[in-house]
């Protein structure tokens, strides 16, 4: 399993925009094969920070989802609403459970997307 932690910095002006625009990517991604969790956190204290916890099962799935049209739309929307650049760390899990929480495809579905 590979685990990865994305930060996003977003223009105080922008972060509207760039939460819709992540909202939209979390219900592309939870449908892809692979993905065991994708969700965004927002920042209490600085609300255009943005955190990235994503689960995929394995190199194949997440390369998969690094090529979707989805993913390339993102990041040439989201480029101009960044203040700076994306930061991620990755990690891989010899652990078959999740342990970010439920598998996206067993967890409820909801309409709240930032946490």
């Amino acid at each position: 399993m590979i685990i990865l932690q994305s930060t996003f910095d977003l223009h105080p002006d922008k972060v509207d925009e760039a939460l819709e625009l992540m909202r939209e990517m979390m219900r592309l991604c939870r449908h892809e094969h692979g993905c065991r969790h994708y969700r965004y956190f927002q920042g209490i204290a600085d609300p255009g920070e943005v955190l990235l916890l994503q689960e995929w099962d394995d190199a194949d799935s997440l390369q998969g989802h690094y090529e979707t049209d989805h993913m390339e739309k993102f990041v040439g929307k989201l480029g101009p609403l960044l203040r700076s650049p994306i930061t991620t760390r990755s990690y891989v899990s010899q652990n078959e459970e999740s342990v970010l929480g439920a598998s996206e495809e067993s967890a409820r579905e909801t309409h709240q997307a930032i946490h």
